[in-house]
């Protein structure tokens, strides 16, 4: 279950960078991030197996989603006639297949994946990793891993700030690194680091308003709208169980976002509180996120410090061997998240809801 590349639920999601501000496609990311979550949950709740052998899970959803961010680059979104108002609204169905294979070497408790981590899910990051975890005596878990894939192609508009003419896109070519340790000396504490290098293959950010008759931007501006830029993000965590069968985790994360342009470059708070249920046939999942975003320098487009608000509230229910199939699930998503900003470019109310069929193996 989101957001890219971190690109988060990461829902994002995921809520990462400001190429993934709510877009079509950092929504898209974060809630597949999201609907991963189930299966991922499952998961996560077994112990890690005691013998060698492969582990994981398939899934494939179908997703209604909902979303009128700018940054949004699908074709019914490709033209504005104001800079001073959130895009077109566009909705869309598409399939979502997902799936983790994971290899585990007993003898020397160590375990080689490919796929969407439970951990990333859980904190609505939809994420292809490939790396390896080593268990400690002592009941730490430590994880490195590569993120240098996502199952979507990552775009964004070459131009953002094109008015009453097609915009176009361009490729967001990432790469990065993840470590973790997690259930520290046997507790419930995780501590993660993320690092992100984003890459715009077509940066023209402001070139367009720069050619109008009396421009405000200047030359100098442009290098202040450049969105090249290292993503380092610390997490920590503490899992708790409530009651039999159920667990609260608080998440709390700092984003430094260090882009080429101080426009772009930002710190960032996030608090994230997740409710799980483990039934012995349902589970059910509740995720609520709230994230702020300081920017470093004024916009040279709106004349103004940038500073975005996000939330977001995701819930998964997920129905064990259903009609007696064993191993497989079907799982049902909702999300609603909501970006709001001083300026209003970069304001977006976005919807999902998802349902699916997932085989665990």
């Amino acid at each position: 279950m989101l957001s890219r590349s971190d690109t988060s639920v990461s829902l994002r999601s995921s809520y990462e960078s400001p190429l993934y501000q709510f877009t079509s496609h950092c929504l898209l990311m974060v809630v597949t991030a999201c609907c991963c979550l189930t299966p991922s949950l499952v998961e996560a709740q077994k112990p890690s197996p005691q013998e060698s052998g492969f582990s994981g899970y398939i899934e494939l959803l179908g997703a209604y989603i909902s979303t009128n961010s700018q940054l949004n680059t699908d074709s019914e979104n490709k033209r504005t006639n104001s800079l001073d108002k959130s895009g077109e609204r566009v909705d869309k169905v598409r399939p979502l297949p997902l799936g983790l294979i994971a290899y585990r070497f007993a003898d020397i408790r160590t375990q080689v994946f490919l796929g969407v981590l439970p951990e990333n899910v859980v904190q609505g990051q939809f994420q292809v990793e490939a790396g390896v975890s080593h268990d400690l005596s002592d009941g730490t878990s430590l994880r490195a891993s590569a993120i240098p894939i996502t199952p979507f192609n990552e775009e964004t508009w070459e131009d953002p700030f094109v008015v009453g003419q097609n915009r176009k896109k361009t490729d967001i070519t990432s790469y990065g690194v993840k470590l973790a340790a997690e259930k520290i000396r046997g507790s419930g504490v995780n501590l993660k680091y993320r690092w992100i290098r984003r890459k715009i293959d077509d940066e023209k950010s402001g070139t367009f308003l720069l050619s109008q008759p009396g421009s405000s931007p200047t030359p100098e501006d442009l290098d202040d709208l450049r969105r090249d830029s290292n993503s380092h993000r610390l997490s920590a965590e503490y899992s708790f169980e409530l009651m039999p069968q159920m667990h609260l985790k608080p998440i709390l994360r700092y984003t430094r976002e260090d882009a080429k342009g101080n426009a772009n470059s930002f710190h960032a708070l996030t608090a994230q509180m997740s409710l799980l249920y483990l039934g012995d046939r349902f589970r059910a999942f509740v995720n609520a996120v709230v994230k702020g975003e300081w920017y470093d320098d004024t916009h040279p487009v709106f004349d103004k410090t940038r500073r975005d608000y996000h939330v977001g509230l995701f819930a998964i229910l997920g129905y064990k061997d259903p009609f007696g199939l064993k191993n497989f699930r079907i799982d049902w998503f909702n999300a609603l998240f909501v970006s709001n900003s001083n300026i209003n470019f970069y304001e977006s109310t976005n919807y999902l809801t998802a349902l699916g069929i997932a085989y665990d193996f």
